[in-house]
């Protein structure tokens, strides 16, 4: 242990077994009496961790104590205030002048980890000055081990720096999961949206389709009203050239709304493509739109080849229709302008790829 006292080394001797001794006999002791300094330094003695303040003190013959030597390591010389000659005068605000070490000794050590406030004297020529030190209790072991229980607090101090700054980027991982999330959420939306104006356009087609058929079925009983109304021949022949002029301004009429609706559908069959083609990447489901639109042009199709169909039976019917009340009466048959062919309209001009 790093602590405590020497005496008047012509007092000391050795033992059998090579310890040292010191008579006490000059200071109120039996002349016989002696301390080990092995209880003297370790402080086993009692059973608990004892310690000086690494100091050894050495006594004169007028009774003062003095600094004999300063142990390295010890409290005193990592306090620095103490110097090997000074006189202590006082150990926690006792008066230890003329007391014996044995006194000194039992007053300075305890256990390690505690204080102990000593007063000393210095003097430096007719000067005399009085101090108080504050030393801790402790060896130079110890006092190393307080030094790596230190480093040790100063590893976990920045261990925990370490954590938080693992938590703050961990804090800021979620927020930019939260960011993306709410983009996916903003992309389905988007979607559903676009979905719903496909489906509004299917509905609108289905609409136009349906009044299509029944303007169809409404100049159809008009027609049909017409033939029944001619009953003079000469009236019949007046209205039926009429009922063919009215029929073939229907027909442009007809004609020009089938191209319309074509450049309507063409139009409408461009867009669609358009938004197929910019909804193509990653969208599975724009597949179903696509073959719904598909589904309504080749509905839009078969439609216009019965109206077609249609057409040219009408023409054929009236057109015999007409041969037939024009020989009855005049005997002859009527001069027959060159059928026009009707425009064949491929597969391919309605095809949504």
């Amino acid at each position: 242990m790093i602590t405590t006292d020497i005496f008047n080394l012509n007092d000391c001797f050795e033992t059998d077994d090579g310890s040292a001794v010191i008579a006490m006999s000059n200071y109120g002791m039996n002349s016989r009496s002696v301390i080990s300094t092995k209880d003297m330094f370790s402080g086993e003695s009692g059973g608990s961790v004892q310690a000086g303040v690494g100091i050894f003190f050495q006594q004169e013959n007028d009774g003062n104590v003095y600094v004999k030597t300063i142990v390295s390591g010890g409290a005193a010389e990592r306090e620095g205030t103490v110097q090997v000659g000074d006189v202590i005068v006082a150990v926690d605000d006792r008066e230890v002048v003329g007391e014996p070490l044995a006194v000194l000794r039992n007053l300075i050590l305890g256990q390690q980890g505690t204080t102990v406030k000593l007063t000393f004297q210095r003097r430096e020529g007719s000067h005399v000055e009085t101090y108080d030190c504050k030393l801790m209790r402790g060896t130079a072991e110890y006092f190393q081990s307080l030094t790596a229980s230190r480093s040790m607090e100063d590893e976990i101090d920045q261990l925990r720096l370490q954590l938080r700054q693992a938590l703050a980027h961990c804090s800021q991982d979620r927020d930019e999961l939260d960011r993306l999330r709410k983009i996916l959420q903003q992309e389905r939306e988007s979607s559903q949206r676009r979905e719903r104006e496909i489906e509004q356009m299917q509905q609108k087609n289905s609409d136009e389709i349906m009044k299509l058929n029944e303007g169809l079925r409404k100049a159809e009983q008009s027609r049909r009203e017409a033939e029944i109304k001619l009953h003079p021949l000469q009236q019949r022949e007046n209205d039926l050239a009429e009922e063919l002029s009215r029929q073939k301004e229907k027909e442009r009429l007809r004609k020009e709304y089938i191209e319309e609706l074509k450049k309507r559908h063409e139009d409408e069959k461009n867009r669609l493509e358009q938004l197929y083609l910019k909804e193509q990447a990653g969208r599975r489901d724009d597949q179903v739109a696509r073959l719904s639109a598909e589904g309504m042009l080749s509905k839009v199709q078969a439609e216009l080849v019965r109206l077609r169909d249609f057409e040219q039976m009408r023409r054929e019917r009236e057109e015999q229709y007409r041969q037939r009340w024009y020989s009855e009466y005049f005997g002859s048959q009527p001069y027959q302008a060159p059928a026009e062919e009707p425009a064949v309209e491929t597969e391919d001009q309605f095809f949504l790829a």
